[in-house]
């Protein structure tokens, strides 16, 4: 029998090519998300591969629900993947104490929460992959986007830690540093086509990175460079820089 694989957020455009890449490979897949009527559909064309597919209501706000999901799983999953993210609109998140919560919570405190358990589970038996999407978002604060940008500053740094505490328990980390891809959340953003990535282009470059336990990569290697020079722009120059 093949293993499971846990995919959370699989309801999100980039998440359902992952789905497809992990089914070409034979892996039975955990599905969860709030859309349920997406997953159902998700999961009718993942059964024509003739895999195992369930799908589970989880809403990654409610901190209190994560430890009865994972517990109930019968058969634990060895590799789980985060498409989990939020990003609406950096003015509405800065007016609004509500918006700026569900940024930070959903792309940081709530994903923290549930990978918290998980890591537990696996560290306890010595063996698990963990990938989680990030952004290039998090290397930079940028004011385009600077709060969801701190979310995922934080959730990369607590990748990195976590990946340094569970190596030798044989648990791999792999932190997913992605750029602009083209999905329901760029919707009315500006983006060129150079530096975006097609969603299918992305599920593939994951999950390629997932099994190969990568522990952190650019996904388009393009934007390597680009935050290379980002980074290396001084604070006083920086801060004068217009939009973008």
């Amino acid at each position: 029998m093949s293993e499971y694989a846990l995919v959370l957020g699989a309801s999100s455009d980039i998440a359902k090519y992952i789905c497809l890449e992990l089914a070409k490979k034979n892996w039975n897949l955990y599905l969860t998300g709030r859309n349920l009527k997406l997953l159902e559909e998700l999961k009718t064309t993942l059964e024509e591969s003739n895999i195992e597919v369930k799908i589970f209501y989880l809403d990654i706000l409610d901190f209190t629900s994560h430890e009865k999901f994972y517990s109930n799983l019968k058969i634990k999953p060895s590799l789980v993947i985060s498409a989990v993210g939020y990003y609406e609109d950096q003015n509405k998140a800065r007016e609004s104490f509500v918006e700026s919560y569900k940024t930070v919570t959903v792309n940081y405190l709530g994903l923290m929460n549930l990978v918290n358990l998980i890591s537990i589970d696996f560290e306890k038996k010595r063996n698990g992959k963990i990938v989680v999407i990030s952004s290039v978002a998090g290397l930079r604060g940028r004011q385009l986007n600077y709060i969801y940008g701190s979310a995922k500053a934080g959730i990369r740094i607590y990748l990195q830690g976590l990946r340094n505490k569970l190596h030798s328990k044989n648990v791999k980390i792999t932190t997913i540093l992605l750029g602009p891809v083209y999905t329901k959340m760029s919707l009315g953003h500006k983006l060129m086509p150079v530096i975006t990535l097609k969603p299918e282009i992305a599920g593939k470059k994951i999950v390629d990175a997932s099994l190969k336990n990568k522990d952190e990569i650019y996904l388009h290697w393009i934007w390597k460079y680009i935050m290379f020079g980002i980074k290396l722009i001084p604070e006083f120059i920086f801060k004068r820089l217009p939009p973008f």
